[in-house]
């Protein structure tokens, strides 16, 4: 969950006000009803509406980072495979993931972990499902 406190599974209440306040609907219930991210629903625009509907202090939007995530690109990509596609930078609004043409024409995605945001807008656009979220070293 971005913005969770050290001690959220014992804060949070499982009451669902962040789900329902989640702009881009990508919290969902999971493990034990507690509140998750679902990648596969979109990205988070880190708006900051689960943190604001937050009434147990679970989730707290003054902290410095939403969370410590970063984005990795499995070896199977598309672009890798020699097939054209782009979508993982297209949906990067932070501009981490860029495409470094290679000899011989293609592109491969480079991912710059430093400006990476962990939003997740690149895992469900991605058509093979190479694209994972990852906690940052």
């Amino acid at each position: 969950m971005p913005w969770a406190v050290d001690a959220f599974a014992d804060l949070c209440q499982r009451c669902d006000d962040c789900i329902s306040a989640c702009e881009e609907s990508i919290l969902v219930a999971g493990d034990g009803g507690y509140p998750t991210v679902d990648f596969q629903r979109g990205g988070c625009s880190f708006c900051g509406a689960c943190a604001q509907a937050c009434r147990h202090a679970a989730l707290d939007r003054t902290l410095a980072q939403p969370w410590r995530l970063v984005a990795t690109i499995g070896a199977d990509c598309l672009s890798a495979q020699g097939i054209t596609c782009r979508s993982c930078g297209d949906a990067c609004e932070s501009r981490a993931i860029r495409f470094r043409l290679q000899l011989g024409g293609r592109a491969l995605p480079t991912l710059d972990a430093s400006l990476c945001s962990g939003c997740g807008s690149c895992i469900a656009i991605c058509p093979t499902h190479v694209i994972h979220i990852k906690e940052a070293a």
